[in-house]
């Protein structure tokens, strides 16, 4: 009797540990290193399947992060068949399924969908060297369904669309009936695909969509992606009925494709660029006309501004402040000044804590520009040093006046008025921005940050320091028009 209920009890206990086993998963600690700092992380594993089917050589494991799920973008999105693209510059990660490209970039709330900005409700981050994307929000934009066990803490990617199996008779007459119902339905569906087709082409750079569904021009939405090189056009009309999703690959300078995505609420086109562009949309003979035409043809003036350094290259340190941090500031206080007055077009090389090369600010522009300002903060050994300064190299006339010495002579005047610092005058120096500009172009050095009350001034003043240089490229364009 005593071995029997010895037996009985041994297997009571050995199902309770298996429940119990079945109940919890394993809990992973690791030290996750991203933003600048490493931090401690604790927390139960969690494990990705697409289609039922587990991932299990990931280099990286899921993690949750402010209650959401990121995983590592390329394993994981590359098993579901989609194009993983990093592009370090500006560290963007690029998600490509059929016609869907999503862009995010690193610790930003946004990310773009065929163009589209959507806000994110969990940034993707560089964790301990891979780039680690938003589960879900990837998931659901690529149209896919995902399915979370919390018991066995899955998160299951599926992609199969649900077939549903169907019993036909065997007869004749039966047989015969269901073909001719079938090609009736796909020579309907090709009809109606033709009919569609008609209502849209692409020709000479421009894209024609006719106008059945009253689209007025204050229904289209613009977003110049240009730092990722596409354009896109939103048309706050639902089209589904009236146009095709549809792909043109023209044979252009400008445009390498434009793709035109329908929804319920809007309709998305988006120009993925060979050259930065920007468009003109008219009305004309009952077509919206979406013409691709280069910056200088749309607009009147264009400023392009260049915050320096950024990403691993902080610049300057000192007095607590980091001189990529200041640029980027100052630079982005003058942009957004231009962007509402409006009468100045203005492209900026950067706008996150990225840094872009050399050629990539002076090709920007180059490209597209009249002026070009490259914002710095100085720095010296002595913590007496003070003042501003600015610097050009070559002329770079074309053929209005405008010289690169009257844009440092412009900007140094503007900045001493607004800030009240030491006129260290205009120099020359063979700096690489300078030396590469094809525009007008001055490297600006608003004040030393190795000096503690000039950083604390310039610390304190980024809004004048980007009025001083609204400013100057307003009274640059009113004294020297730019050439067309």
């Amino acid at each position: 009797m005593k071995t029997r209920n010895l037996i009985i009890t041994t297997i009571l206990y050995l199902l309770l540990i298996h429940t119990s086993a079945l109940a919890s998963n394993k809990y992973i600690s690791l030290t996750l290193t991203y933003d600048y700092q490493d931090h401690s992380y604790c927390a139960e594993e969690v494990f990705i399947s697409v289609n039922g089917k587990e991932l299990t050589e990931l280099s990286m494991p899921p993690i949750i992060l402010n209650n959401y799920t990121l995983v590592p973008a390329r394993e994981v999105f590359e098993a579901i068949g989609a194009n993983v693209e990093w592009k370090k510059d500006i560290e963007q990660v690029y998600i490509t399924y059929n016609e869907t490209v999503i862009a995010l970039p690193v610790n930003s709330e946004k990310a773009y969908v065929n163009g589209k900005p959507m806000a994110l409700d969990t940034s993707a981050k560089i964790i301990n060297n891979k780039t680690m994307v938003p589960l879900r929000f990837i998931t659901t934009s690529l149209g896919f369904e995902i399915k979370w066990d919390s018991n066995t803490r899955i998160a299951d990617i599926i992609t199969k669309e649900e077939t549903t199996e169907i019993t036909t008779e065997t007869t004749t007459e039966t047989t015969t009936e269901t073909t001719t119902k079938t090609y009736t339905e796909t020579t309907d569906k090709t009809e109606i695909t033709a009919k569609k087709n008609e209502n849209i082409y692409y020709e000479n750079d421009t894209l024609y969509i006719k106008n059945i569904n009253n689209i007025k021009l204050s229904d289209i939405t613009e977003y110049d992606n240009y730092m990722s090189r596409n354009y896109t056009v939103v048309i706050n009309k639902d089209l589904q009925n009236y146009i095709s999703n549809t792909k043109f690959t023209p044979n252009s300078e400008k445009i390498k494709d434009c793709t035109i995505v329908t929804g319920i609420d809007n309709t998305t086109i988006t120009f993925n660029e060979n050259r930065i562009v920007a468009v003109n949309i008219t009305e004309d003979n009952g077509y919206i006309c979406i013409k691709s035409i280069l910056p200088k043809e749309k607009y009147d003036k264009i400023i392009v501004l260049d915050p320096g350094h950024g990403g691993e290259m902080p610049g300057a340190i000192a007095n607590n402040l980091v001189e990529k941090d200041l640029t980027l500031k100052i630079a982005l206080s003058a942009k957004e000044k231009f962007d509402k007055d409006g009468s100045v077009k203005c492209y900026i090389t950067r706008t996150t804590d990225v840094n872009p090369s050399f050629d990539e600010r002076t090709s920007l522009a180059n490209e597209t520009g009249d002026i070009f300002v490259s914002v710095h903060i100085n720095s010296a050994n002595s913590t007496d040093a003070h003042g501003t300064e600015t610097f050009c190299l070559y002329a770079n006339d074309l053929g209005n006046g405008l010289t690169s010495y009257r844009v440092a002579e412009e900007m140094l005047t503007q900045l001493l008025n607004r800030l009240g610092t030491t006129n260290r005058n205009v120099k020359t120096e063979d700096l690489k921005v300078l030396r590469d500009s094809k525009i007008p172009a001055s490297l600006i050095e608003i004040g030393f940050i190795s000096n503690a009350d000039e950083a604390e001034l310039m610390n304190n003043s980024i809004d004048k320091a980007g009025q001083a240089i609204y400013e100057g490229v307003l009274n640059l364009f009113d004294k020297y028009p730019a050439v067309r």
